[in-house]
């Protein structure tokens, strides 16, 4: 089974501090007991023996040019007295120990020619008159039995090896004391990391359980709060993906529905007798059929769209062919309707890299779209307008863009009405799959409610963009940008800017 985050992080924590607090001791240690000394501290008990040396060769003048109670000097040093920071031991001239606080060094023994040369000479007027040994700094404090004082009323004597227990016990307390405050430290910051995550963890659960509306709170480290947000920005999408595709079931069920309900409806009447299979009949069950066969369609076309996988044909076309056909298209239903519909296209413009298709089916769709909304007398005019920049977005329009769609130079294809418009509440959602702005509009004059659903993808398929302007009783104002042929835009250079 694999470690928790939070076991593995505090067990990092406590081998950094146990490792940290041990060398601390360790190296205090070896310093206080002469193992190991740096230089400033080997440097400093030198200081202090010279000086301990020099105090001795004023005792040795003052007492006549004797040693005659030095024990009592002795005791009365700093770091020099029984049971304190050396043993020490004094020799004459001739190398005969005086005094000592040394066990293995008691006073008339004989030091050795080549222990003398170790030591501190002690000088009396310019003249050698003894020499003061040292049992290596500290070390000599681990062995050998305290000495005895020779004072009148000595204090309770320490012996070495009190003296440096003593010293090493209360740095060990003060380790264990760090030690525990930097793991309760640990804890707390090991405790800030890890239940943030513990926390996204059960989220993440719930999410993949199907609660698509989890969220978490914010976290107080910044790397973690970011995935934090992350994740509420990725649970919101899958809601909104979710309700998107409820809604999408929901509303593909009822348009397919209401042509098979119809289709049935005729053909059980006909087996029941109640319809006569006339020619009249079945072309009414025809029109179903082919209503239903639309929807179908139209529905792949959008599926292969939003998922990018709709193929296009590209090539250069000039953008007036493609607004002529249009008129041409629905040239007789506009005289039919009352309205008049022409092209504003300047001539020279640059030839746009499309599927001609596809764009042609853009172009039925919002002219098809306005011929519904306009009434007699009306006009519908079909412009293009050239160089422009990406046009801004209209506070009350409705737009769809890709990131890169400025990139290059392009041409802005409009299809401009006088029609009934479009209110402002509806505009935002007009590129909505199954959206009519109509509500009373039924089928059969309002088609699948797919058709600026599908431009739209196409639009953006073909690097553009698309928007939609409108005026509640004054018309509507589609329009599209569509890049044009690469040679020409590299010739062309920055396009200049144009208010749409």
């Amino acid at each position: 089974m694999k470690p928790r985050l939070f076991w593995t992080m505090l067990l990092a924590f406590a081998m950094v501090i146990v490792l940290s607090v041990c060398g601390m001791l360790g190296f205090i240690v070896l310093a206080v007991s002469g193992q190991w000394q740096p230089a400033a501290v080997r440097e400093t008990f030198q200081d202090y023996q010279q000086t301990y040396a020099l105090s001795l060769g004023d005792y040795y003048v003052a007492h006549g040019n004797s040693w005659v109670g030095v024990e009592q000097r002795f005791d009365a040093l700093s770091f020099g007295g029984p049971g304190n920071f050396f043993d020490y031991a004094l020799a004459d001239q001739s190398g005969r120990v005086i005094a000592s606080s040394d066990s293995r060094l008691p006073p008339g023994t004989v030091v050795a020619e080549k222990d003398l040369k170790d030591g501190i000479a002690v000088q009396a007027r310019g003249t050698a008159v003894g020499t003061l040994l040292f049992r290596n700094g500290p070390r000599g404090m681990f062995s050998g039995p305290p000495p005895v004082s020779t004072l009148p009323n000595p204090p309770a004597a320490r012996t070495p090896r009190t003296l440096i227990w003593s010293i090493v016990r209360g740095f060990v307390i003060a380790g264990g004391v760090l030690t525990g405050a930097l793991l309760l430290l640990a804890v707390v910051f090991v405790q800030r990391i890890s239940r943030p995550l513990r926390t996204l963890t059960v989220a993440a659960q719930d999410l993949a359980s199907g609660k698509l509306d989890v969220q978490v709170q914010p976290a107080p480290i910044r790397e973690v709060n970011e995935l934090t947000q992350a994740f509420n920005s990725m649970a919101r999408s899958l809601a909104a993906a979710d309700r998107q595709r409820r809604q999408m079931t929901a509303d593909i069920a009822h348009e397919l529905r209401t042509p098979l309900t119809i289709i049935k409806g005729r053909l059980e009447g006909m087996q029941d007798g109640v319809y006569d299979a006339t020619p009249g009949e079945l072309d009414r069950l025809l029109s179903e059929t082919a209503l239903l066969e639309r929807l179908i369609e139209d529905l792949r076309l959008l599926a292969l769209a939003e998922n990018g996988q709709l193929p296009l044909y590209r090539e250069p076309i000039d953008p007036r062919d493609l607004l002529n056909h249009a008129r041409a298209a629905f040239a007789q239903q506009a005289a039919e309707q009352g309205v008049t519909l022409n092209v504003d296209a300047p001539e020279g413009l640059p030839a746009i890299d499309v599927d001609p298709q596809r764009i042609a089916q853009v172009l039925a769709n919002l002219v098809a779209n306005s011929l519904r909304y306009t009434s007699e007398g009306g006009n519908i005019t079909l412009a293009a307008v050239y160089p422009a920049a990406r046009p801004a977005q209209s506070i009350a329009g409705a737009r769809l863009a890709l990131p890169d769609a400025q990139a290059l130079p392009r041409v802005v294809i409009q299809v401009r009405d006088t029609g009934q418009g479009i209110p402002a509440e509806d505009l935002p959602y007009v590129f909505d799959r199954f959206y009519r702005a109509d509500r009373s509009r039924t089928r059969s004059s309002g088609g699948t409610g797919l058709g600026l659903a599908i431009a739209r993808q196409i639009v953006l398929a073909h690097g553009g963009d698309i928007q939609a302007e409108s005026v509640e009783g004054q018309g509507t104002t589609i329009s599209m940008t569509l890049p044009i042929e690469v040679e020409q835009s590299a010739a062309i250079g920055e396009p200049a800017k144009v208010q749409l």
